[in-house]
């Protein structure tokens, strides 16, 4: 557990801090950030990584339809504790965009990277596409019927978030790519030179990704509902990747693919649902406790999962 902590959560842990303590000296622009890193560094790293990627195997598959499922599951999970507890409203609305969506790009994919190696990297990267995908559709349509004015108002915004998602553009781009059979490792002249530049941009993310992490961390927010918080947090943290590794077993997922899949479920809760329950009014202040408590108490719990299954 301490050497995980060490190898893998420490690096991490540094570059966010600096972020933190940026955040905390000066009066630094949450939404630039957050742009730069949606609309120019993510598609980069997405691209790359796709062109690169071996995808002869069952893994990435497999991985994105694990993605789904423990989405699924964790739904389920909230469903299930809110009916015994009684929960309504906007606070069900809450738990499940603080318990569906995680944060597999900020932290997820620089620590798939660093537990896993660049296999392990890959199949990080196939778990962020998905997620990214289901928080800009599902997760816009969960919050909008949450909130009064849902309904086809919900559908229209899933529609244009879908089709503004670089992401998309970026998995198209790189497909298209394998197709007509580009290899970087075999391409020269001007061709080379433009996936260079595009790789070269691509190499920015991971550390800017934990800078803007350790940024939106710095913000700081008083922790509401703590008992509620806890709840979210227990379910995020350590329901979802004990389901997860059933799942993962149930799919035939073994070795890196197990691994990477059951720690990205393990991942706290994204960042970004603050963004919908506060466009939403769905009990933002209790998303954006769990987001800051999680995010600190996953140091714990990602260095007993990753003991186990590295």
């Amino acid at each position: 557990m301490i050497a995980v902590l060490i190898e893998v959560l420490l690096p991490i842990a540094v570059v966010a801090a600096a972020g933190f303590a940026l955040r905390r000296a000066l009066p630094l622009d949450l939404v630039t950030l957050n742009r730069l890193m949606i609309y120019g560094l993510s598609p980069a790293l997405i691209f790359v990584a796709l062109v690169r990627a071996d995808l002869s195997g069952p893994d990435a598959g497999r991985m994105l339809f694990f993605s789904v499922g423990v989405l699924a599951l964790m739904a389920l999970t909230v469903w299930l504790g809110a009916l015994a507890l009684r929960l309504r409203g906007k606070e069900v609305t809450a738990l499940l965009l603080t318990s569906m969506f995680m944060n597999s790009g900020n932290y997820g994919l620089p620590a798939s990277r660093f537990a896993f190696g660049e296999a392990g990297f890959t199949l990080g990267v196939f778990y962020f596409i998905m997620q990214s995908i289901m928080a800009q559709t599902l997760g816009v349509g969960v919050a909008a019927a949450g909130a009064a004015g849902g309904g086809k108002q919900a559908w229209r915004q899933v529609f244009d978030r879908l089709t503004h998602m670089p992401q998309i553009y970026a998995v198209a781009g790189a497909l298209a790519l394998r197709g007509i059979g580009f290899h970087p490792a075999e391409a020269t002249g001007i061709a080379r030179s433009l996936f260079e530049g595009v790789a070269l941009l691509s190499e920015a993310a991971l550390p800017v990704m934990l800078l803007i992490l350790g940024v939106q961390l710095g913000a700081g927010a008083p922790i509401v509902q703590p008992a509620m918080v806890a709840f979210a947090t227990a379910i995020r943290l350590i329901v979802s990747p004990i389901l997860a590794f059933g799942l993962a077993r149930l799919l035939g997922m073994d070795g890196i693919a197990l691994g990477v899949g059951v720690m990205m479920a393990g991942m706290p809760t994204a960042v970004n649902t603050t963004i919908l329950a506060i466009e939403f009014d769905t009990r933002p202040q209790l998303v954006v406790s769990t987001v800051v408590v999680s995010s600190f108490a996953s140091l714990v719990t990602l260095s007993v999962l990753l003991s186990l299954v590295r």
